[in-house]
């Protein structure tokens, strides 16, 4: 049975804006701080995708035997990541604007559901002058499993009020697809070109190249 879409979840973090670079100068930056060389550190954990930034803290923290807690670590190297977000000439990815006033037009719920930190997320849409379409902003700290586990995506459906066979997902990682498909939502894998690492997508039920293939008439 084909159910009608009422909300949109969108990713943050290389689906609607790239900013890998600013997380790399972030992670660095905890790395320098700990007196650390990040790297050293193994391609698995620097070239993830999907996964929230404790875990990430988390595990730096376990590979090179740091002894402060992970809250202090997580905060030394947020406050570098806000630094380094406010002073970079962020662009939004091709199609973003577009698809998110094609939505909102419409009228679909919107909602942020991200692995990055909340405060930052809502900072980024301010500038942008995106917040006020988006009704609700999930982060990495409102979760106790981040993706692929779906329990991100029913929180947001749950504080939007609407069935999870309502939402329509958008996703550029592998892990962050998986979560989608598990809450039991449409997915639509928005390809992030520039990613360091091609992601499988293929779980997906639409594959975009960019938000500029995007249609929301076709819904």
């Amino acid at each position: 049975m084909k159910h009608t879409i009422r909300a949109a979840l969108f990713d943050f973090d290389e689906t609607m804006i790239d900013l890998e670079a600013q997380h790399e100068t972030a992670h660095r930056a905890l790395c320098e701080a700990m007196g650390a060389d990040y790297d050293a550190l193994p391609a698995s954990l620097t070239n993830r995708s999907g996964f929230r930034i404790i875990d990430d803290v988390r595990d730096f923290r376990d590979f090179f035997g740091w002894n402060e807690p992970e809250e202090e670590l997580l905060a030394i190297r947020h406050r570098r990541f806000v630094d380094v977000c406010r002073t970079a000439q962020l662009v939004l990815l091709p199609g973003v604007e577009r698809a998110v006033r094609a939505l909102h037009a419409r009228g679909i719920r919107l909602a942020v559901t991200t692995s990055a930190m909340g405060d930052v997320v809502d900072e980024i849409l301010r500038r942008f002058h995106l917040r006020d379409f988006f009704e609700v902003i999930v982060d990495g700290d409102d979760v106790k499993f981040g993706k692929p586990d779906p329990e991100a995506y029913l929180i947001t459906a749950k504080k939007l009020g609407v069935a999870p066979a309502e939402c329509v997902v958008f996703e550029d990682s592998h892990v962050g697809v998986l979560a989608a498909k598990a809450a039991g939502m449409m997915c639509i894998a928005v390809r992030h070109q520039e990613a360091r690492v091609r992601q499988d997508l293929s779980a997906a039920d639409q594959v975009l190249e960019s938000f500029e293939e995007f249609d929301a008439a076709r819904l």
